[in-house]
């Protein structure tokens, strides 16, 4: 899908400005953003282009026939926007980050979240993360291999856990979490892909979804659902690469390890951790998965730390041995 037309029409050019700079560094977006200051000039860009969105400030005002043609017309308002109003209206006086999930929001409540869908020539990688010995430092590994990656590609880190660590590994709790893009997904609404890009963080330069606050909203979500989802996002979002950090209230982890181009499983050699992947391993087998087991990749976190001329992944060796 081609690179698609926004016009920001304002009076304040130095808001406007900087509001076009913000929306057009989006990389999420294969979006062309113009500047007008007046009907005339968007109608002299009409001419020449084809206008996609038209963001302008509701001061400013249009004839029918100047607006004819115009997929979507969102105004700027200097009040703040009531729930309910009829015509599809921002308020332009808070964080662009604000604006711009407003933005995305109503062009996707418009059946229009498509126009900014951006679709990759291939589809992405998906990199599973999973250790059943729970103090094996896996979603430290996650996060640094998610960091290391990000240096040559589009990255998105996904926590799957029930207690991510929010105040620890995640700054602070986010009101806009990986619950609203669960919900989205159950609901089937809109691009998800598309409501992705509203609700992401970055950490050194790596892509993250805040996660969950109630483990309840992992704990519900069914193994098609995830699959459905994941699938969704590699081929229809900007992400080369997508980390799963799972934890064990995900339903259908098994399934989910499965669609995994690769596989980490952080290690410990200590006895009680061995007992558990035994165990893990076994389980695997017995239910059918023993492919994904072979294709696990062990990772002996503490090794690797004592080494810091090593690898990052510290793979110790794969699937059985």
């Amino acid at each position: 899908m081609g690179s698609k037309n926004l016009v920001i029409c304002d009076r304040e050019l130095d808001f406007a400005s900087r509001l076009a700079d913000y929306l057009g560094g989006k990389k999420e977006l294969a979006l062309q953003v113009k500047l007008c200051g007046s009907p005339e000039q968007v109608e002299a860009v009409r001419r020449e282009t084809a206008v996609d969105i038209l963001l302008a400030d509701e001061e400013i005002r249009f004839t029918e026939g100047e607006l004819a043609g115009i997929p979507k017309v969102v105004r700027l308002s200097a009040s703040p926007v009531e729930a309910g109003s009829p015509v599809c209206r921002i308020f332009r006086y808070q964080p662009g980050d604000d604006i711009y999930t407003h933005l995305v929001e109503a062009l996707a409540e418009g059946g229009m979240g498509e126009l900014w869908n951006v679709r990759k020539k291939e589809s992405g990688r998906l990199i599973g993360i999973y250790s059943p010995v729970h103090r094996a430092g896996q979603t430290a590994f996650a996060l640094e291999k998610g960091m290391e990656l990000a240096e040559t590609s589009n990255v998105l880190y996904v926590n799957l856990e029930p207690y991510a660590g929010i105040g620890g590994y995640f700054p602070e709790e986010e009101k806009r979490n990986l619950s609203m893009l669960l919900y989205y997904a159950k609901q089937e609404m809109g691009n998800p892909g598309l409501l992705i890009t509203t609700l992401v963080k970055q950490m050194k330069g790596m892509d993250y979804i805040p996660p969950v606050i109630f483990p309840e909203d992992i704990r519900t979500v069914t193994a098609s659902e995830w699959v459905k989802l994941f699938g969704e996002i590699l081929n229809r979002s900007i992400y080369d690469v997508v980390i799963l950090d799972l934890g064990d209230s995900v339903q259908g982890l098994f399934d989910i390890l499965e669609i995994c181009d690769t596989i980490y499983m952080p290690v410990a050699d200590d006895r009680p951790a061995v007992s558990k992947i035994y165990q893990f391993e076994e389980v695997l087998c017995r239910q059918g998965y023993g492919e994904v087991w072979e294709r696990m990749i062990r990772c002996d976190i503490r090794r690797t730390a004592k080494d810091k001329d090593s690898r990052t992944d510290g793979s110790v060796q794969r699937g059985r041995g």
